[in-house]
């Protein structure tokens, strides 16, 4: 597998060394900047956090690190030199910034896209390899349906597939995978096949992971060359073996409702075959509760009264939402996460 100091890349079709960087068209900036940041003589490289859990915040990572995840995945995925792989993903975060080191390290050809909600405009050709967001793959089965055919493997993050997604990609023929990770893991340490013969039912671990469950039941990992020792996350799991998992909410997001420990990611993956829009499970401040919970969404569906009590049937009674809610606009960072604490203040200020 080629090095870190490889001198070229193929980005759609044409190859690129560093001192004809100059070249590349101008509205690929930002991936001419981060290609002469990646063959700069530093060994590190500055990334920033998505933001949603928090501020975005900026780090340092090693570039032998991201190679090596980007290793991992090409091994995965059993890439070879001169397939192409679809970059369809902003470069400010890391999943965009792996697309281009995976091309770097996998001698592929990059088909470069305009990061946008529907990033299979004008694709005419077969890719190989292309990463979504959940939100780009929905508009795709949705808009595009004839263009699906041109996909082979397909990697979706960023955000949790629900139920509406998953069900939607059984009928596709390219094999389709949700990742897990985060910014601190370069991209995804985990993987679970969405559709297909081999489908699975949860994440599981990528060769030269380990992952374990702390005493407040969250993931924490480890990977060689990677972290330093055993990375916590605040991801809540359930683990099947010491190779996969189910992600069933984050410690930061659980409302507490009269000391009843709520997980809102669960309930709304429950309810998304009920709801036909989006919508997301929050709190307000409640006198006796403490955290009260409430559905919002950005508008009614039709008969939303009934729908309302419909979704009161299926959940118990302390899961139950006090009240469905509207709001103008999800909070959502740059990259389609939700901002569950600005949600969370958005609706205390509309009910104060």
């Amino acid at each position: 597998m080629p090095q870190q100091n490889i001198q070229e890349i193929r980005i759609n079709g044409q190859i690129y060394t560093p001192d004809q960087l100059h070249l590349m068209d101008g509205e690929y900036s930002d991936l001419r900047l981060f290609l002469e940041a990646w063959w700069s003589p530093q060994p590190q490289m500055e990334v920033q956090t998505s933001g949603s859990t928090g501020q975005p915040k900026k780090m340092l990572v090693r570039k032998a690190a991201m190679l090596d995840s980007a290793i991992r995945t090409l091994h995965f995925f059993d890439l070879q030199a001169g397939q192409r792989a679809l970059l369809c993903l902003p470069l400010h975060y890391i999943a965009g910034k792996m697309m281009v080191v995976r091309a770097l390290a996998g001698q592929l050809n990059l088909v470069l896209r305009t990061p946008s909600g529907l990033p299979l405009d004008n694709l005419e050709e077969r890719v190989d390899f292309a990463a979504f967001s959940p939100l780009q793959m929905l508009n795709e089965l949705e808009h595009h349906p004839s263009r699906l055919h041109l996909l082979d493997k397909v990697l979706i993050g960023g955000g949790k597939v629900d139920e509406v997604l998953g069900r939607l990609l059984q009928r596709q023929s390219f094999a389709a995978y949700e990742s897990y990770g985060m910014t601190e893991t370069l991209s995804h340490i985990a993987l679970r096949r969405i559709n297909g013969p081999r489908a699975q039912k949860h994440f599981v671990a990528l060769q030269g992971v380990e992952i374990r469950c702390n005493k407040e039941d969250c993931l924490e990992l480890q990977v060689a060359g990677l972290t330093r020792g055993w990375l916590s996350t605040n991801d809540l799991v359930r683990m099947y073996d010491n190779n996969s998992f189910e992600i069933l909410g984050r410690t930061d997001n659980v409302i507490n409702s009269g000391g009843l420990k709520i997980l809102p990611e669960q309930l709304e993956f429950r309810l998304a075959p009920l709801l036909p829009l989006p919508f997301y499970l929050t709190w307000r401040p409640h006198a006796r509760l403490g955290q009260q919970l409430v559905l919002v969404s950005t508008r009614y569906p039709a008969d939303h009264q009934k729908l309302f009590q419909k979704i009161k049937e299926v959940l118990p009674r302390y899961q139950r939402p006090a009240e469905w809610l509207l709001v103008p606009d999800f909070p959502l960072t740059h990259s389609g996460k939700i901002q569950r604490k600005q949600l969370a203040e958005l609706v205390q200020k509309m009910t104060l």
